[in-house]
C-alpha cells in the first residue's frame, strides 16, 4: 500500500487544464480509462489521470476507491497512484469544488469498505484532503484498536475546532495506545483547550503516555502547564529520560517564547540554567544558555564568556558558539582576560576561537601565549597567530624556531607551509644556511622541499659535501627531487658517481626531474648520454636509471646495449633500468628478455612487472595488448605473476580476452583474479554476448564471495538477463578437435553443381586428406604443411570473425590466408618475402584484379608471433583489422571462381593451406544482419 507522500505532484499540476466537472460516461468506463494508464510514468499522463479524475463523481470517486482489495489478493496500485495524486492536486488554486466532491467520495467508501488496510488507505486520503465535513467520519475510528492512529492524525492534519473537539473528547476514555496516538496529535494540532484534559492524563504509569502527554502540553504552552512540567523535570534531576520529561519543559520555554510569552520563557530558561550545574545536566543547561541568548543576547555575554573558560568542553563549546554574534573588542578582550590562568585545553579553546574568527584585537594575548604557554598552547598560538597575520607573520615564525619546542617547531612548519608570502624562500634559504642544530637544519630542508624552493639547491649541496650529520644529509638528499632546476644537472651529474649507494637513487630523480623541468629537454638527454658514456666502467651503470626515468630512444639504445654485457654487474644493472622504462619504447626490449632462458628470479620478476607497466602505458590497440599479455602468460614462472596478467588483461574489453580469462575459472590458483576479469570486461560491454559468455558469466556468479557477493550477483543477472537471447558471439573452434571443420571439396561453383553422391565421396576423400595435415594440440589448431585448407561445416553470409593466427618461424615460403564465403582470400603473408610482394604485409585481399587488394599499411607481428584478425563481412564488402589496426577497409571481394559473377551470398569460411606451417586458435563468428 502507498504510503509515502509525493509533494511534486504539487507542482507538477499547478499547470494543469481546466475540464469540466462531470460527465455522463458510466463510472466503470471511466475507472477503466484512467486505470489503463497507472500508475503514471511521465508528467504528461499524471497531468491527464488529473483532468480525467475532474470529471468524475462523487459516486465516481467512491467506486473507484471501493476496487481496492485487501493487501494479497490484488494489485492496487493504480488506485492507490491516482487516489493519492489526486488528494493532492484537489488542494491546489481553484480546485474547491473538486476537493468536496473528492472527500464526499472519500467517505462514501470509507463507509462501504470492509478491509482496514484499505480503510486506513482513504483516511490517509483525508488526511491529505479533508476538511471539518470529514470530521464526524472519522472521529469514529478514534476507538479503533486499528485505525486509531490514521484517524487521529487526519483529524491533527484537518486541525479545525470540531477537529480538536473530537480528540479530547476521545481522549477521556481512551486507552493504551489510542491514548498516546490521540496526545500525539492534539500536541501536533497545539490545540489549546486540550490542556485541561491533558493534564487529568499526566499522572499515569505508562512511560509512553506519560510522554506524549508531556509533548502535548509543551507543544499548546498553556499557562497553567508550567508547575507540572516543571516538576516532571525536576523529578528525573533535569536530564534526559523515557518521558523526555527534561525535553518537555524545554520545548515548553522555547514555546513560550515563539507565541510572545518572553517573560515567562526567560524566567523558566533562567531556572533551568540555574538548576543544571553537573556535567551530566549539560544538555539542558545548554538548551537554557541557548533560550537565554536567544531572547537576549546582549544581556547574557557575561555569562557566555563566563561559559567559554568552563572546564566542561561541550557547554565551553557551545559557549563560544553562542557568543559569535557578539564578539567584537571587547568581547575579545574579556575572553583574553585571565586566560593564562584556566585550564590548558580552556587556552587552547579560546585561542583556536580567536583565529579562527580573526580577532586581531588580542594579538598581545597570542603573543604572550608564545612565550608564556605549554607546548600544547604554543602550538595552537602559532596556528592563531598565522590566522591573524598572515604572510607578515612569516619572519617572526623563523625567528622563533630556534627556542622553541619539538611541538611548536611542528605547528610553526605547518603555518609556514601554507603561507603564500614571495619572501618565505629566500627568509628558508638564508636561515638554513645559518643554522647548526640538526633537528631544526632538518625540519628547513623539509620546508624548503615542500615548499619547492630552487633557489636553496646551492645551500643544499654545500650541506651533501660538507661534514653534516647523517640525518641531515640524508635530508639533503631527499629533498634534491623536489627542489632541483634544470640548470642543476650539470652538478647532479658529477654528484652521481660520488654519492653513496644509499644516497644514489635520490641523485639520480633529481636528475630525472632536473630534465624533464628543463624548456631544452632535447639538449639535456643528449648531455645525461654523453656522460654517461665518458663514465668508468665502475660508474657507467649509476647512470642507467637516469635513462631510463628520462626515456628515449637513444636512450633505450644505450642502456639496451648492456642488458648483453659479458658482466653480470652491468647485465643486472640494464635489465633492472629497461624494466623500469618510463616510456612504451622499451615493450620490444622487454619482450625479448622476457623470453630468455638464462636470467635470475629476481631480474625475471622485474622484467615481468615492467612489461605489464609498459604494455598498460603503451599507445598500441587493445588487440595488441591482449596479444602481449598472453605471451606473458606463457612465460610466467609464478602464480602470482599469472595473477597480475590475468589482473593486466581487465583493461583490455575485447573478446578475446574476456575468453581467455574464463579459461581459469576452474583453476584453484587463479579463479577469483579470473572472475574479475570476466565479469568487468563483460558488464562494461554489452556488445559481447553469446552462449560462451553466459556460460562464463554464470560460472562467475557461483565463484563470488565476500562482503558485496549478493550485490555483485544480481549486477550480473540483470546484465545477462537484458542481453540478446539469440546470436552472439559462438566458437568456431572449440579448442580440443575438429569437430566444426571438415576437409576442402573443390570451389562452391563446382561444389554446386556435383550430385549429392559424389559429394558426399569427395567429401569423405577430402576429410582423410584433411587429417593428415590438420590436427590440435594445447588449445591450437595447427596445419603441418602438408594437404589441403579446411572448411567450417556451417555456412555463413554476413558476419564478424576474429580469429588469431601465427607463421612458423622456421618456414621458407611463410603464406596463408582466410577464405570468405569460399573464397580467397583475407592474405597471410611472411612480409620478408619482397620477392612476391609480400612487404605490403597481411590483411589485403590478395586475389582482387578491380578493386585493391594491398593492405593500408604493415601491421603484422613478427614472424613466429601471434596476430589477430578482425574481418567483418557484409554483402560483398570486407573490412579487416590486424592487431587492431585498419589495413582493409570497406573493400569489394571479387569472385575468383568466375569474375563475371559476384560474391557468393553464403558459404562456408576456409583457413588455406599453403605448404607452410601455420596455427591458429580463438576463432570466434557472430553473424549479422
Amino acid at each position: 500500500m502507498i504510503k509515502s507522500i509525493y509533494p511534486f505532484f504539487v507542482l507538477l499540476i499547478l499547470q494543469l487544464p481546466v475540464y469540466a466537472q462531470l460527465d455522463n460516461t458510466p463510472a466503470d468506463q471511466k475507472i477503466a480509462a484512467l486505470l489503463a494508464k497507472q500508475p503514471a510514468e511521465t508528467t504528461d499522463a499524471l497531468n491527464e489521470a488529473m483532468a480525467q479524475l475532474e470529471r468524475f463523481s462523487e459516486s465516481d470517486i467512491s467506486a473507484l476507491l471501493r476496487q481496492l482489495t485487501p493487501p494479497g489478493k490484488g494489485d492496487n496500485a493504480g488506485v492507490e497512484y491516482a487516489a493519492n495524486s489526486y488528494s493532492y492536486h484537489v488542494l491546489t488554486a481553484g480546485k474547491a469544488a473538486q476537493r468536496v466532491t473528492f472527500i464526499k467520495g472519500a467517505l462514501a467508501a470509507l463507509n462501504a469498505i470492509t478491509d482496514n488496510d484499505n480503510k486506513g488507505f482513504v483516511i490517509q486520503l483525508l488526511q491529505n484532503a479533508g476538511d471539518d465535513t470529514a470530521v464526524e467520519a472519522l472521529k469514529r475510528y478514534l476507538n479503533d484498536d486499528y485505525l486509531n492512529e490514521k484517524a487521529a492524525r487526519a483529524l491533527a492534519r484537518i486541525g479545525t475546532e470540531s477537529a480538536g473537539a473530537a480528540l479530547v473528547a476521545a481522549l477521556q476514555d481512551a486507552t493504551d495506545q489510542s491514548a498516546v496516538n490521540i496526545a500525539n496529535a492534539l500536541g501536533f494540532m497545539a490545540y489549546k483547550p486540550a490542556e485541561q484534559a491533558l493534564l487529568a492524563r499526566l499522572h499515569t504509569s505508562d512511560k509512553s503516555l506519560r510522554k506524549a502527554v508531556l509533548y502535548a502540553l509543551s507543544r499548546i504552552g498553556g499557562p497553567g502547564t508550567e508547575p507540572f512540567l516543571r516538576e516532571a523535570a525536576d523529578e528525573v534531576d533535569y536530564v534526559y529520560d523515557a518521558t523526555d520529561a527534561t525535553a518537555a519543559y524545554v520545548n515548553y520555554a522555547y514555546r513560550l517564547a515563539a507565541i510572545g510569552e518572553t517573560a515567562t520563557a526567560e524566567k523558566i530558561a533562567a531556572r533551568l540554567f540555574r538548576s543544571t550545574k553537573q556535567d551530566y545536566q549539560v544538555h539542558t543547561r545548554i538548551a537554557a544558555l541557548r533560550l537565554l541568548t536567544q531572547i537576549d543576547g546582549n544581556k547574557r555575554v557575561n555569562t557566555l564568556v563566563k561559559g567559554a573558560k568552563d572546564d566542561n568542553s561541550i557547554y565551553r563549546n557551545a559557549a563560544l558558539t553562542l557568543l559569535v554574534p557578539h564578539l567584537d573588542e571587547r568581547t575579545s578582550r574579556q575572553l583574553a582576560k585571565g586566560m593564562f590562568k584556566a585550564d590548558e585545553s580552556v587556552q587552547v579553546a579560546i585561542l583556536r576561537y580567536f583565529g579562527d574568527h580573526r580577532s586581531t584585537s588580542v594579538l598581545p594575548e597570542v603573543r604572550r601565549a608564545l612565550d608564556v604557554g605549554t607546548p600544547e598552547v604554543c602550538a595552537t598560538a602559532v596556528s592563531t597567530l598565522q590566522k591573524l597575520v598572515g604572510d607578515e607573520a612569516t619572519g617572526e615564525l623563523i625567528g622563533m624556531l630556534r627556542e622553541s619546542d619539538k611541538e611548536t617547531r611542528a605547528a610553526i612548519k605547518d603555518a609556514l607551509l601554507i603561507t603564500e608570502n614571495p619572501e618565505l624562500p629566500a627568509l628558508l634559504t638564508e636561515a638554513l644556511a645559518g643554522e647548526n642544530d640538526p633537528e631544526l637544519q632538518v625540519l628547513l630542508i623539509e620546508l624548503l622541499a615542500q615548499k619547492g624552493v630552487g633557489s636553496s639547491v646551492p645551500v643544499i649541496f654545500e650541506i651533501i659535501q660538507g661534514n653534516a650529520p647523517v640525518q641531515v644529509k640524508t635530508a639533503a638528499y631527499q629533498a634534491l627531487p623536489q627542489v632541483v632546476r634544470p640548470s642543476d644537472l650539470p652538478d647532479l651529474l658529477d654528484l652521481l658517481p660520488a654519492a653513496s649507494s644509499e644516497y644514489a637513487s635520490q641523485v639520480q630523480q633529481a636528475a630525472v626531474v632536473s630534465v624533464n623541468r628543463s624548456s631544452n629537454r632535447a639538449d639535456q638527454v643528449t648531455a645525461v648520454i654523453a656522460r654517461c658514456r665518458k663514465s668508468d666502467m665502475t660508474s657507467r651503470s649509476l647512470f642507467f636509471p637516469v635513462l631510463s626515468g628520462i626515456g628515449g630512444e637513444e636512450a633505450l639504445a644505450l642502456v639496451a646495449g648492456y642488458a648483453d654485457h659479458n658482466d653480470p654487474g652491468m647485465r643486472r644493472a640494464a635489465t633492472s633500468a629497461l624494466a623500469k622504462w618510463s616510456g612504451a619504447e622499451a615493450l620490444p626490449k622487454l619482450i625479448e628478455l622476457s623470453r630468455r632462458k638464462v636470467m635470475d628470479s629476481t631480474q625475471r620478476d622485474a622484467v615481468f612487472k615492467g612489461l605489464i607497466r609498459i604494455v598498460g602505458l603503451a599507445n598500441i590497440p587493445i588487440e595488441q595488448k591482449v596479444l602481449h599479455l598472453r605471451d606473458l602468460f606463457d612465460s610466467a614462472e609464478s602464480v602470482e605473476q599469472r595473477r597480475s596478467v590475468l589482473a593486466a588483461l581487465e583493461a583490455n574489453k575485447t573478446y578475446n580476452a574476456l575468453l581467455f580469462a574464463g579459461k581459469f575459472l576452474d583453476d584453484e590458483q587463479l579463479k577469483a583474479t579470473a572472475a574479475n576479469t570476466v565479469m568487468n570486461i563483460a558488464l562494461e560491454n554489452k556488445e559481447l554476448y553469446g552462449p560462451d559468455v553466459t556460460r562464463l558469466l554464470t560460472k562467475v556468479m557461483a565463484l563470488l564471495s565476500g562482503s558485496e557477493s549478493s550485490y555483485l550477483r544480481e549486477a550480473i543477472q540483470k546484465h545477462i538477463d537484458e542481453l540478446p537471447r539469440d546470436g552472439g558471439y559462438t566458437s568456431l573452434f572449440n579448442g580440443r578437435d575438429l569437430t566444426g571443420w571438415k576437409g576442402l571439396v573443390a570451389n562452391p561453383i563446382e561444389r554446386a553443381s556435383m550430385r549429392p553422391e559424389a559429394l558426399a565421396a569427395a567429401q569423405e576423400k577430402a576429410d582423410e586428406i584433411m587429417r593428415q595435415g590438420w590436427y590440435v594440440e594445447d588449445g591450437v589448431l595447427h596445419f603441418n604443411g602438408k594437404g589441403d585448407n579446411v572448411a567450417t561445416v556451417g555456412q555463413y553470409a554476413n558476419f564478424e570473425l576474429w580469429v588469431d593466427w601465427k607463421l612458423a618461424k622456421e618456414g621458407k615460403e611463410g603464406d596463408a590466408g582466410i577464405y570468405l564465403r569460399g573464397t580467397p582470400q583475407v592474405q597471410i603473408w611472411d612480409t620478408s618475402r619482397v620477392d612476391v610482394g609480400a612487404q605490403v604485409g597481411s590483411g589485403g585481399l590478395y586475389n582482387n584484379e578491380r578493386n585493391p587488394r594491398d593492405p593500408l599499411k604493415v601491421a603484422d607481428n613478427p614472424l613466429g608471433e601471434w596476430n589477430t584478425f578482425r574481418i567483418i563481412m557484409v554483402d560483398d564488402r570486407v573490412t579487416v583489422y590486424l592487431n587492431g589496426e585498419l589495413v582493409t577497409d570497406n573493400v569489394v571481394l571479387e569472385n575468383y571462381w568466375n569474375r563475371t559473377l559476384p560474391i557468393f551470398p553464403m558459404e562456408q569460411i576456409e583457413l588455406q593451406a599453403h605448404g607452410t606451417h601455420v596455427s591458429y586458435r580463438d576463432i570466434h563468428l557472430r553473424e549479422l544482419p
